[in-house]
């Protein structure tokens, strides 16, 4: 369906220009030209190539080039690098089947490129090497051919010809024999494989059994047969096989009569082969055979007039082919003729013909064009800066009539013809009558007495309509600069701003000096178009006066901008409006209200309708097409728009509904109703995807593309191949950041970096229109994955986390609570235990001495007294050893160890008992909790005391040291009496150290026998 369509729509612009071929003449073409100034990587282009996507692939001297009708893509070998195609000259190109480029080069074998792979991969190269039998045997290959199996054959320069199994990637030789050097292939009907050879004729190999057939007369270099060395070969639509030659002789073997015909030229006549070295052949729609000369450029055959038409370069005239050695044509699928040559390619595009470029004679100086008349003759006139121009209908010739007046030449800038037959020349010196038969002028009666419309000063008249003013019929013109004038022509006078009696500025509220045009409907009405003032109304009175129609920003039905160009009417009596910074404007006259045309430039001149309603422009050297009817708006690019600057000013349409725009010495006339849409909108096609300016070209083949979070810069480059000559423009759009669409003009990349997480589809579409009626898009999904940190487990995993760590924080406290209710219960306990027991002790201790007193047992009183005391000292020492432990100012140990030293050396000493503490120096630098702290010293405070009540010992020594970074073991040693263990009941010294070192989950362990002192052992861990 695919190539259906590519037919139709090749044939359907061929129809536009087919006529012409029929005619007796030589039909006009117009070639555009692609040089290295447009992109093109050499000016020497040897073979040319349109693939499925629509690219055109050249092949230079120095690179493969790909073009998608505006901008080039280079591709050039780099020694050393296996990732770049094989050589630089590039001789043949081949697309396969499954859309793989085989590229043949003159100076690196063949390469296969496939823009699938990575772009490390995405060229293969197949080089010869000398060492190795497998590899290609020869780097020079002239053409490349596949056949119906899909073998892959190959022309080379010093190996015959080469079959190449793209499965096995195994090179053949068939037909080792003859002539080494193959310079073209060909496949007939039969599956034959016809081999052009360099002085040995045509070989013929069959590719099904390989079996080869040769001419023996071709074993004898110096034979004089004929065409010894094929230069090209073609089989056409017909299935005849055509062959150029060194000897400069067309040949065609004729399948049907199975004969060899010949075509040269023999003797000087018109429509006949040119006698050349045809290099390549291409056919055409219609069936026209295009081909390329050596020496005589191009040549085409129209097989059902049986005419050859030549075309060379002409260095005199724009358009003509750029040189006459063609090395190559090629037609693409929309009928577009590309023609590679020495000096660039030349393009013939069918849809650009309708428009046929003009050269006036004379390029010493330029030529500026203001106006276009055609007569009832069909005589073509033109005024120009250097008078008139003059072609008579059916030449091709023009005649120059330079004008002059009292010594001052005339540059004629509008014609108007009376209802009377009186032709009339607005110039730059003032208003003519003009004989057209006697080339004569001649002013207006009493025109000297103007001096506004008289020599009018630096401008010209550039409007001309006829009307009624003071109930006198009158010619009004606009000497632009100069507001407007009128000649009476009864009274025979001119008024103008000079005439103070009837003070035209204010009687008819002239506000503009600028009036680029004064136009006259078929209904009689008068518009004004100004340059400061918008759209001027003519009032029609017995003296006219004017209204105008302003730019207001505040409403979106007035004018858009005030600088209007050009008015012509409209269907329905109403207004098509240019202005010259605001587009087209569409005016209902009835209702007084303006339509902003927003799709079309803003810089618009000339305006013209067409038969069926379609408004032409001129805007920015180019011409433009408003089809009101389906609101689509569409540029043709004009010949010569580059060198020149393009067409500018007004657009004239004669009585048959041709056309005419000027641009400098030249203009372009054309039939609108030929200009046709043959052609859908391209398609657009992603080349290529950057992440921070690396390839990774091979993710637009997947379905999305994932990218880390920080590969979040990446490119995307997109092209739409497109070669009908009207400007492509893009606009894209990245689902789920860009709000809406974002046109790019031609631009062909985009770039994003920054993106969040997530998912993304990136839109572009294209269009020839500026109607926004795009229907089609290419689209790529991008998915960046988020860091790991804003990913949704991460989420719920931190808040778990911090859910934990509340939790844990309000257990941590109702834990501090309970640790703290139990401190104080602890201390509560320990004061009701032990300052309780020892006040009832006291008090008892207070009774038994008060009786002792009563009974005057001194004695005995006095050892009470001393027993309460000792008590009360006892409680003392307990309580300020409680309010110690609990002070948070003594949590380290060095402080602990400290107070140990000053409560065992006195009580010791006291006893006549020597103590000994030593500890590591690293214990200093730790801390205990209260209740360790608590229990820590109260272990060591009962031990001491322990040992003064019962050891009966000389020495204590207390050792404390780290057994490890978490545990801390104490060992207390006495030289006293010693007790056997297993036979004596713990005390409640002994119970209690055990019961504290249980708190403090550690261990406790008593060593003692008779005779041998005592040692406790408590170890306990730390944080």
């Amino acid at each position: 369906m695919l190539l259906m369509n590519a037919v139709k729509i090749f044939v359907a612009i061929f129809l536009s220009v087919i006529c012409s071929f029929v005619n007796a003449q030589q039909p006009y073409l117009y070639f555009n030209k692609l040089t290295v100034q447009n992109g093109l990587s050499h000016n020497k282009v040897n073979c040319i190539l349109q693939d499925q996507r629509g690219f055109i692939w050249f092949g230079t001297d120095d690179g493969l080039n790909r073009y998608d009708g505006r901008y080039f893509t280079v591709f050039r070998h780099e020694p050393g690098n296996s990732s770049t195609v094989s050589g630089n000259i590039i001789s043949s190109l081949l697309e396969d089947e499954n859309g793989i480029l085989w590229i043949g080069t003159a100076d690196g074998g063949l390469t296969k490129y496939d823009y699938r792979l990575p772009a490390s991969k995405q060229f293969k190269q197949y080089k010869h090497l000398l060492n190795d039998s497998t590899s290609i045997p020869d780097n020079i290959i002239n053409d490349l051919l596949q056949d119906r199996k899909g073998y892959l054959w190959m022309a080379t320069g010093t190996k015959w010809v080469l079959r190449f199994d793209k499965n096995t990637e195994k090179f053949e030789m068939p037909a080792s024999v003859g002539t080494k050097s193959a310079l073209r292939l060909c496949l007939d009907r039969d599956n034959v494989l016809w081999v052009g050879r360099q002085g040995g004729g045509l070989l013929k190999v069959n590719t099904k059994d390989l079996s080869f057939e040769i001419d023996k007369r071709y074993s004898d270099l110096y034979a004089k047969v004929p065409h010894a060395t094929v230069t090209s070969l073609f089989r056409d639509g017909n299935d005849n096989i055509w062959f150029g030659s060194w000897d400069k002789v067309l040949y065609r073997f004729n399948v049907d009569t199975k004969t060899e015909e010949v075509f040269q030229q023999t003797a000087k006549e018109n429509y006949a082969f040119p006698n050349d070295e045809i290099q390549d052949f291409a056919e055409d729609g219609a069936g026209r055979l295009w081909m390329g000369g050596r020496y005589f450029g191009l040549t085409i055959y129209d097989k059902k007039e049986n005419r050859f038409f030549n075309y060379r370069y002409d260095v005199s005239r724009e358009g003509t082919i750029a040189d006459n050695h063609i090395n190559c044509i090629f037609i693409d699928r929309s009928g577009v003729v590309w023609i590679g040559t020495g000096r660039g390619v030349s393009v013939y595009n069918p849809a650009q013909q309708p428009f046929v470029q003009t050269f006036l004679p004379g390029k010493s100086e330029d030529i500026t064009i203001y106006d276009f008349y055609k007569d009832e003759k069909n005589t073509l006139w033109i005024g120009t800066n250097k008078g008139l121009f003059v072609q008579s209908a059916g030449s091709n010739s023009f005649e120059q009539r330079p004008l002059s007046y009292k010594g001052h030449p005339l540059a004629v800038s509008r014609f108007f013809k009376d209802d009377d037959g009186t032709f009339y020349l607005g110039t730059n010196f003032s208003l003519f009558i003009y004989d057209r038969v006697k080339n004569s002028i001649s002013l207006l009666p009493n025109t000297e007495k103007d001096a506004v419309v008289y020599n009018i000063i630096d401008s010209r008249i550039v409007s001309i309509i006829k009307d009624t003013i003071g109930g006198h019929s009158s010619l009004v013109v606009s000497p632009y600069g100069h507001y407007l004038a009128y000649y009476d022509l009864v009274d025979k006078k001119w008024v103008s701003r000079t005439d103070t009696l009837l003070n035209i500025l204010e009687r008819f509220n002239l506000r503009d000096n600028l009036l680029r045009k004064i136009y006259k409907t078929k209904e009689g009405e008068i518009w004004l178009a100004t340059a400061k003032s918008g759209l001027g109304v003519w009032q029609k009175k017995s003296y006219p006066s004017l209204s105008y129609l302003r730019n207001d920003p505040a409403s979106d039905k007035s004018i858009s901008n005030d600088n209007v160009y050009d008015i012509v009417a409209g269907t329905q009596d109403n207004l098509w409006i240019s202005t010259y910074g605001g587009g087209l404007n569409y005016f209902d006259c009835t209702g007084k209200k303006f339509r902003h045309i927003s799709s079309t430039n803003n810089l618009l001149e000339g305006l013209q309708t067409d038969e069926v309603g379609n408004v032409w422009m001129v805007s920015n050297g180019n011409l433009h097409r408003y089809d009101p009817r389906v609101n689509t708006y569409l540029s043709f690019m004009l010949p010569d728009l580059e060198k020149s600057g393009g067409v500018k000013g007004n657009i004239y349409k004669d009585t048959d509904g041709n056309m005419y725009v000027a641009g400098s010495n030249y203009f372009i006339c054309f039939k609108p109703g030929a200009v046709r849409s043959l052609v859908k909108e391209p398609r657009v096609y992603f080349t290529d995807f950057k992440i921070f300016n690396t390839s990774y070209g091979e993710l637009l083949q997947e379905k999305s593309a994932r990218l880390r979070y920080d590969q979040n810069y990446f490119t995307i480059n997109f092209s739409a191949p497109d070669f009908y000559g009207t400007p492509v423009e893009y606009s894209y759009m990245l689902e789920g950041f860009d709000k809406d669409w974002i046109d790019a003009g031609d631009r062909n990349t985009v770039s994003y970096s920054n993106l969040d997480g997530g998912n993304y589809t990136f839109k572009v579409r294209t269009s020839h229109k500026k109607d926004n009626s795009h229907s089609q898009y290419a689209a790529f999904n991008i998915r960046v994955i988020p860091p790991f940190w804003k990913q949704f487990w991460f989420f719920a995993l931190c808040a778990m986390a911090v859910a934990g760590a509340v939790y844990t924080i309000y257990r941590y406290r109702i834990n501090e609570l309970l640790k703290r209710q139990a401190i104080r219960n602890k201390i509560a306990q320990d004061l009701h235990d032990n300052v309780g027991s020892t006040l009832s002790s006291i008090s008892v201790y207070s009774q038994v001495a008060k009786i002792y007193h009563q009974q005057k047992k001194y004695d005995e009183l006095q050892g009470t007294l001393e027993k309460i005391g000792s008590t009360s000292s006892d409680m003392i020492s307990e309580m300020s050893d409680i309010v110690w432990t609990i002070n948070p100012r003594h949590d380290d140990l060095k402080q602990i160890l400290e107070r140990m030293q000053s409560f065992a050396s006195p009580l010791l000493a006291a006893k006549n008992m020597q103590f000994d503490l030593e500890y590591d120096e690293e214990l200093e630098h730790h801390s205990l909790n209260m209740e360790k702290r608590k229990n820590f010293y109260m272990s060591f405070k009962e031990a001491i005391n322990n040992a003064v009540k019962y050891s009966e010992a000389t020495l204590v020594k207390v050792e404390i040291k780290l057994t490890d970074p978490h545990h801390i073991k104490m060992i207390i040693t006495d030289n006293g009496k010693g007790f056997d263990v297993h036979q004596h009941r713990k005390g409640n010294g002994i119970w209690n150290i055990d019961y504290r070192a249980r708190e403090m989950k550690g261990k406790f362990e008593v060593k003692s026998s008779p005779g041998n002192g005592t040692t406790l052992v408590l170890e306990f861990p730390i944080p």
